[in-house]
């Protein structure tokens, strides 16, 4: 029989071991898998480098003159709880973490799912979505049936401290709880969900001087749905209603029509205000062609205590359309949409996207590849509730092209890659009047890639060719210049050889502006499964008046040490 103090200690111990197996982004623990699996893995990895820091040039060094760091990683599992603990130290660092201070389990066994300590879960984007509590809740979909429930703690109390060197914002106690309850599966459902919160107003003393923090009180409700309405069309919405007090210490509001369960659960003041928002698409699918069809509105400052922060005063529609032919080889895919603000008529003025994107995907074979896209995303201001003077009106658009090639050759011999990318991006001011065509810029791309590899002994070379032009009411810059690498497996691929360099030339409106030079060398040796010593060398030499504004060169050598491991028992 074991003593008082003996069952304490091993009270203890699991309490411990649960502690540091268990955290807040851990994946749920499938519990019909516990006698599946081997119980205990751990893994990780240790580094440790340094070398010197050599410099000379314009200005002071960019570096200190020896660097050193050591970085590692450890994570233990038990059953698939993962606990993952990392450090870094260094001569410019110091940092440890791991994630205890917040922990919580989700173990779950068949449709059952159970959430413990710091856990988030999701109902709809305007109600709760995926906010962090510190609590319980219950996730139960059976055949045909859909539930989850939760209560817990949002924010922690934080008195009020001005005497303090480090002042921290003042936050009441904020517990919630929500309830969905829907029916279907994950390709079909409606969802109905309530959530609630509410701050203590007693956890802390009342916070003076800054009206911005207050106690608050929300309760939302939403909707939620997939239905199918033919075996290729199928609807979605997500909607939302959310009435916020933003000070609970407000009077009470008489002669309100709230309905009758309402009463007691949520208490309308002076400071409340109801405020809708919601999505809803149309979906076609088939085997050439899919459409897509988006609406979404929400109204100006919507806010719910359960969901992060998201946009609102917006309203837009937006078409997407996908054609796939030739067998699939081809797909093309666009989208086109509009979307404004002051949707409630109280701004002074209203802007108005107009959003629009194609891309082109071309694969015939294995030996190539083609991908082109185009998007246009433009603004214009219209008048709201004042006439706009044209001399302030905004009125922009942003254009991108972009082009790439692949050519991919392989015998039993050796393998050739060829690749041609380019772009050009573009942002002009539509206002005739120019009050805002300092902002506009202009940049062209290109760049050429050619690799060979050997199969006999995995000797990689490749070089390519870059090219680089921004345009801005300050100048015309350009970036021009060729690269090339190698890197070889020796000593029976236990020694990995690679150099690579880059050399670059300047232009400042068509004249000459210096050279950048980039140089690079890296040996690494395996000593078994798990060890590793490497060995960097690398130089650069800036000459140009515009990329650093100096000349100077610089050198960096760096040896290291890695540690790979992961054992099971």
């Amino acid at each position: 029989m074991l003593s008082v103090r003996q069952a304490v200690n091993r009270l203890k111990g699991a309490l411990l071991l649960s502690g540091l197996l268990a955290h807040a982004t851990s994946p749920a623990q499938d519990l019909g898998q516990i006698g599946n699996r081997k119980p205990f893995a751990l893994s990780g990895s240790l580094s440790l480098q340094g070398g010197p820091y050599f410099y000379s040039g314009d200005g002071t060094a960019r570096n200190l003159p020896y660097f050193w760091n050591s970085t590692g990683t450890l994570t233990l599992s038990l059953w698939g709880w993962q606990a993952p603990f990392s450090y870094s130290v260094g001569s410019q660092e110091r940092s440890w973490t791991q994630p205890f201070n917040r922990y919580g389990v989700s173990p779950y066994y068949k449709w059952i799912k159970l959430h413990l300590g710091f856990r988030s879960m999701r109902f709809n984007p305007y109600t709760f979505a995926g906010l962090q509590f510190y609590g319980a809740g219950v996730e139960l979909q059976p055949r045909g049936f859909r539930f989850s429930a939760f209560y817990g703690r949002f924010n922690k109390p934080i008195a009020q401290d001005t005497l303090g060197s480090i002042i921290p914002v003042p936050a009441y106690r904020r517990m919630g709880m929500g309830v969905k309850i829907g029916v279907g599966s994950r390709r079909t459902f409606v969802d109905l969900m309530v959530f609630r919160a509410v701050d203590d107003t007693a956890s802390i003393p009342e916070v003076s001087g800054n009206r911005s923090i207050a106690p608050k009180e929300n309760i939302a409700v939403g909707l939620s749905g997939r239905i199918p309405l033919s075996k290729k069309l199928s609807w979605d919405f997500d909607g939302g209603a959310s009435a916020v007090t933003d000070d609970v210490r407000a009077p009470v509001m008489e002669g309100t029509d709230l309905p009758r369960f309402s009463q007691g659960i949520f208490t309308p003041r002076l400071t409340t205000r109801l405020l809708f928002a919601g999505n809803t698409s149309l979906r076609w699918n088939s085997r050439y062609m899919d459409m897509r069809l988006l609406y979404k509105e929400v109204e100006p400052n919507y806010r719910s205590l359960g969901a992060f922060y998201q946009q609102t005063d917006i309203r837009s529609v937006t078409v997407e359309p996908t054609v796939r032919i030739m067998n699939g080889k081809l797909r093309v895919s666009g989208s086109y949409g509009l979307q404004q603000d002051n949707i409630r008529g109280t701004k002074v003025t209203t802007s108005v996207r107009r959003i629009g994107s194609a891309s082109a995907n071309w694969n015939p074979g294995r030996s190539y590849a083609l991908d082109a896209s185009f998007s246009n995303y433009g603004i214009a201001q219209e008048a709201g509730l004042r006439v706009l003077n044209d001399t302030f009106r905004v009125a922009q658009v942003n254009r991108v092209y972009s082009l790439s090639q692949r050519v991919t050759l392989i015998n039993k011999v050796r393998t050739w890659t060829v690749m041609l990318t380019g772009g050009y991006q573009q942002l002009v001011d539509l206002n005739p009047f120019g009050t805002f065509s300092s902002a506009e810029n202009e940049v062209m791309y290109a760049n050429l890639h050619i690799g060979r590899i050997r199969m006999r002994d995995n000797l990689m070379v490749n070089g390519g060719l870059n090219a680089n032009r921004n345009s801005t009411i300050g100048g015309t810059f350009l970036l021009v210049g060729p690269s090339l690498g190698f890197s070889r497996p020796l000593a029976k691929q236990k020694l990995m050889v690679a150099l690579s360099a880059s050399y670059n030339k300047a232009l400042q409106e068509g004249r000459d502006a210096g050279t950048t030079v980039n140089a690079n060398h890296t040996l690494q040796y395996r000593v078994g499964k798990a060890h590793r010593l490497q060995l960097t060398i690398s130089a650069l030499q800036n000459k140009t008046s515009f990329v650093a504004a100096r000349e100077f060169t610089e050198v960096r050598i760096m040896g290291g040490y890695v540690l790979t491991f992961q054992t099971k028992s």
